[in-house]
This record gives structure tokens, C-alpha cells and sequence, in this order.
């Protein structure tokens, strides 16, 4: 095994340890230091601690530290050192259930009266922002428009078509055992119409739109922007609430349109090539089966997860506290809440409609 030789100064200084440990260490990997100490002539606390760690080190790596030629009287002091047992951690202790479900619902109940205020504010602004021009950026609404709902409209449109072809096709086989296959105009309108393009139209959004709106408040909330606004005497409900509400508002039940008709035509393609039906009897069918409170119930459900979607992703995006790290979870957050609470609505909808 190969050893290298070191010859030590008469007095370790911090000076030499911090200049030559590094390597010290380098050099000898793979091998044993052999220390020459004829010429040291005293050990204080540094040289003791540097000598002792120097061993351990060695010693844990299989290796080990030669003393040549040390005096009795410092060997005696170097074996009266002992390095101190690394401590572990103490174990956290885990808060009680009962005390993280608390926790949990009053963090709840602050974000839904937060959700609220904010519901509150974006409505009275936006009254009266028909008599007052300056009060929202209007120009502004159309750029959020464009990024939040038109740009997500090849997204929508795929994925409603493919959703629409499969249930289609699985409806559609059940049927045909019943010779009922007419019927499949009306089950896709319907599921369509009322709860599959709502629903898959705000599930989309929520994931690209609302994501989006968290991350560029809260990017703007860290870097003091909004800060900056308040220092200028400008309202942030104005410049940044009320264009994106908007934004959503307008582009949702368009998209909700979109995706239903998308499905619709997809079921009217499966209904053509696998169930022999005609396209007159499938939109004659159609027609008498979706009916204008259908309508009525997806424009609800459209601007209803419009305002969800928006309300909940700028107060996460406004209540953000740290830096980039926070960011990225209070975007996780958006998307994890809005996908929830849409759901969640969209159950209590189907009380209200069905019940």
C-alpha cells in the first residue's frame, strides 16, 4: 500500500492546516499518511482536533495515520482526545389528527372567504366599470382573452373529440343490443351539452389557464410588482383581476360550445361508420332532444366554472409568500383546488338540475 511521508512544522498553525490538509488528503487516497513529528514541538487544541479528525477520517476509510518519531509527552496528550458522537436528529413530533384537520378546514374557510371577497370586489368593479372607462383595461381583456381561451382551443377540440368518439362507440354497442341505436343522438347531446363539454372544457383550463394566471401573479407578488402598484395608488383588482376575470368569463362558454359540438359531430362519425345510421335521423333526433334548458344549464355551468377557475388561481397567486419555490406550489395548489371545487360543483349542479 503506498504511504506518504509528511514531515510536520514545529508548531501546527491554522495557517498550515488550512493549506495543506486539502492536499494532504488528495494526495493520499489509496494509501497511509506517515507523519514525521521529530520537529514538533508542542500540540495546542487546533493541532489536537486536526490530528484526531485527520485519524478518524482515515480510519473510517480503511486507511491509517503513522506518528514517526512523536515525543512521550505528546502522545500522552493526543490520547486524551476524543471526538464527540455524531448526535442524531431529534424525531419531530407529528402533530395530532385531530389538530391537522383543524388546521387544514380553518386554511379552508380562509381561502373560500378570501375567494369571496375577491367574487365580491371583480363584480362591483366590473359594474362599474361601465360608467367608469379607466376603470379596466380593456384592451387588456383582449390580450387575456387570446392567451387564456383562444389558444386553448385546439387542446379542447382534440380532446372533446376523442372523448365524444369513445363514448360514442361504447354507447353505441350497448344500444345496438336493444336495437336502440337511434338513440344515440340524444345521449350524446345531452351528456354532451350538460355535463361532458362543461366539465372537460374547465378541467382543461384549469390545468393550462389557471396554472398560468397562479404563476404570473405570483411571479409578479415575489418580485414586488404588486407592491409597486399599491406605492402608485393603483388598485390590483383593476390592472390585474378584472381582464382575466373578464378573459374567462367571455371565453369559457365559447370554448363550452366548442368542445360540445366537437363530441357531437364525433358521435355523429362513430353513428356513420359503425352503426349505419343516417345523418338526417341522428340531427333530427338531436334536435328534439337537446332543448333550450340544456342550453341554459351548460351556460351556468360554463361561467360558473369560469369564475371558479380565475377567483381561485389569482388568490393563489396574490397570497404567495417566499420565492420561486413558492411559485411552483402555489401553482401546484391552483390546479389541485380549481380541478376540486369544479367537481365539486359540478355535483352540486347535478342536485340542483336532476333533483
Amino acid at each position: 500500500m503506498k504511504v506518504q511521508e509528511v514531515e510536520l512544522p514545529e508548531e501546527i498553525t491554522p495557517d498550515w492546516v488550512s493549506r495543506e490538509h486539502a492536499r494532504l488528503m488528495a494526495d493520499a487516497k489509496g494509501g497511509e499518511i506517515k507523519l514525521d513529528c521529530h520537529r514538533l514541538r508542542k500540540l495546542d487544541a487546533l493541532s489536537l482536533a486536526w490530528l484526531a479528525h485527520l485519524q478518524d477520517t482515515l480510519e473510517k476509510s480503511g486507511r491509517r495515520l503513522i506518528l514517526s518519531r512523536l515525543s512521550p509527552e505528546l502522545k500522552k496528550d493526543l490520547a486524551k482526545v476524543t471526538l464527540p458522537e455524531p448526535v442524531a436528529p431529534a424525531p419531530k413530533d407529528e402533530p395530532a389528527l385531530s389538530l391537522r384537520l383543524g388546521e387544514g378546514a380553518a386554511k379552508f374557510l380562509v381561502e373560500i372567504r378570501d375567494t369571496l371577497v375577491l367574487l365580491s370586489e371583480s363584480l362591483y368593479w366590473s359594474t362599474a366599470a361601465l360608467f367608469r372607462p379607466k376603470t379596466m383595461l380593456r384592451e387588456d381583456v383582449i390580450i387575456q382573452m387570446v392567451r387564456l381561451g383562444s389558444n386553448a382551443l385546439p387542446i379542447v377540440l382534440l380532446l372533446s373529440t376523442l372523448i365524444g368518439f369513445t363514448l360514442a362507440l361504447q354507447s353505441g354497442i350497448q344500444l345496438q343490443k336493444f336495437g336502440a341505436t337511434v338513440f344515440l343522438a340524444s345521449g350524446m347531446g345531452i351528456s354532451m351539452v350538460t355535463e361532458i363539454g362543461p366539465l372537460m372544457t374547465a378541467v382543461i383550463l384549469a390545468g393550462r389557464s389557471g396554472s398560468s394566471i397562479t404563476a404570473e401573479i405570483s411571479t409578479m407578488v415575489v418580485q414586488e410588482e404588486v407592491g409597486a402598484l399599491h406605492a402608485m395608488a393603483i388598485n390590483p383588482v383593476h390592472f390585474l383581476v378584472l381582464p382575466r376575470f373578464w378573459a374567462m368569463s367571455l371565453t369559457m362558454p365559447l370554448l363550452t360550445i366548442c368542445s360540445a359540438v366537437s363530441g357531437i359531430l364525433a358521435g355523429l362519425m362513430v353513428g356513420l361508420m359503425f352503426f349505419r345510421l343516417s345523418p338526417v335521423s341522428y340531427l333530427h333526433e338531436l334536435r328534439d332532444a337537446v332543448t333550450i334548458n340544456y342550453l341554459i344549464q351548460a351556460l351556468i355551468k360554463s361561467l360558473t366554472f369560469a369564475w371558479i377557475i380565475a377567483l381561485v388561481a389569482i388568490n393563489k397567486g396574490m397570497n404567495v409568500r417566499g420565492g420561486a419555490d413558492a411559485v411552483g406550489k402555489a401553482t401546484t395548489s391552483c390546479v389541485v383546488t380549481c380541478i376540486f371545487t369544479i367537481i365539486m360543483a359540478d355535483a352540486v349542479f347535478s342536485f340542483i338540475f336532476y333533483y
